[in-house]
């Protein structure tokens, strides 16, 4: 297993980065989503991260941190075209928060 993680912020390659800080930045970009979900509209998300993993050891290969706003259908075409290997992180504009993948 590898101890970096290949990091992308915006789909740009950052380099290769500890889990910690990995772990720290997605805190970060968690926070801001919860931020902006609260102004979207019922039928969007907030899409802020998408991690990817190996399929036989489940670690974690990269993650891409970001901060996209979209409506619900356009991110349930994307979740759907992605490897069965990757994960979304994502927020709606709701009273409770969820996660949903």
């Amino acid at each position: 297993m590898a101890n970096d993680i290949d990091l992308y912020i915006n789909s740009q390659y950052s380099g290769f980065f500890p889990l910690s800080e990995i772990e720290e930045r997605f805190e970060e970009y968690e926070a801001e989503a919860y931020e902006l979900a609260r102004i979207i509209d019922w039928d969007e998300v907030i899409l802020y991260a998408i991690f990817s993993y190996d399929e036989e050891s489940q670690a974690i290969l990269s993650a891409d941190l970001m901060l996209l706003r979209m409506p619900y259908e356009v991110y349930r075409e994307l979740y759907l075209k992605l490897s069965k290997n990757c994960r979304l992180f994502f927020l709606r504009n709701r009273e409770e928060f969820d996660y949903e993948v």
